[in-house]
């Protein structure tokens, strides 16, 4: 079951890094989400390395995540649960997407209106399609 879950190097989390594929990286929308997606190129990731050793992601491959759920869309409860859906969905769904993929889902205030898991999984989902980071049936 190790495979399934979320991999430090797969977390998105240094402010450099945000900043980097929110700029760079292609927006897709819709209601409830926001997300950025940057396909890395071999220039990339000059900014993900640190002094700490952090081993740069261009030797790992899989796709990684970064969330951001800000307060307007509710309290703590709230925005935990909505965090943990994404993330979620990101380690279930992983598998689907190509490689050396980055993206930021940014929860929208609306999203506080999704009533289930599965609302956000069917727009994750349907966010990924749109910016065609799934992979073929056919790899």
């Amino acid at each position: 079951m190790g495979k399934l879950r979320i991999g430090k190097h797969q977390r998105i989390k240094r402010e450099a890094e945000f900043k980097k594929i929110m700029r760079r990286g292609k927006p897709y929308a819709d209601r409830y989400l926001v997300m950025y997606v940057l396909e890395e190129t071999s220039d990339m990731n000059e900014i993900t390395r640190s002094s700490k050793g952090v081993t740069p992601f261009v030797q790992h491959h899989r796709p990684r995540l970064g969330l951001s759920v800000g307060r307007r869309i509710g309290k703590a409860v709230i925005r935990n649960r909505i965090k943990r859906w994404m993330r979620e969905v990101f380690r279930l769904r992983q598998s689907r997407l190509k490689d050396r993929i980055e993206m930021i889902l940014v929860a929208r205030s609306s999203a506080r209106e999704l009533a289930d898991y599965f609302e956000m999984e069917k727009r994750i989902l349907s966010l990924w399609e749109r910016a065609r980071i799934v992979r073929s049936i056919g790899i």
